[in-house]
């Protein structure tokens, strides 16, 4: 499979899009429900038990990133871009990239993963 080089950028930019998740995690502007989602999203990308295994090059790491893209995206649009972007230590543009990368990002994924983690995404 050949992923564009953004989506490989985006990729390598997953610690710090944890990074990220956790600050918002440690935000008290952010709501509860939220915080216990962008939780999850950093548990599931840690643990090396995913849909596609992280050992798997590449592939393994998309899925990650599709998850922290839905919660970064569900959280600008729940909590604002501004309380985001006060924990964002990165371009502006990376951020917005991630997001609005969703879409694209799902595109890689088979259909069955795509579905799995939309559901997580969603809080369901």
């Amino acid at each position: 499979m050949s992923l564009p080089s953004r989506v490989r950028e985006l990729i390598a930019g997953i610690p710090q899009f944890l990074l990220l998740l956790l600050r918002l995690v440690g935000d008290s502007r952010v709501s509860a429900l939220d915080r216990v989602m962008l939780a999850g999203a950093i548990v599931y990308a840690l643990s090396p038990f995913d849909l596609i295994p992280d050992f798997i090059p590449i592939i393994g790491q998309l899925d990650d990133l599709y998850l922290l893209a839905l919660a970064i995206d569900r959280l600008i649009t729940n909590a604002g871009a501004d309380l985001v972007r006060a924990h964002w230590e990165g371009s502006k543009d990376v951020l917005a990239g991630l997001c609005g990368s969703v879409d694209e990002l799902a595109g890689y994924l088979p259909a069955a993963v795509q579905r799995r983690l939309q559901h997580r995404g969603q809080g369901r």
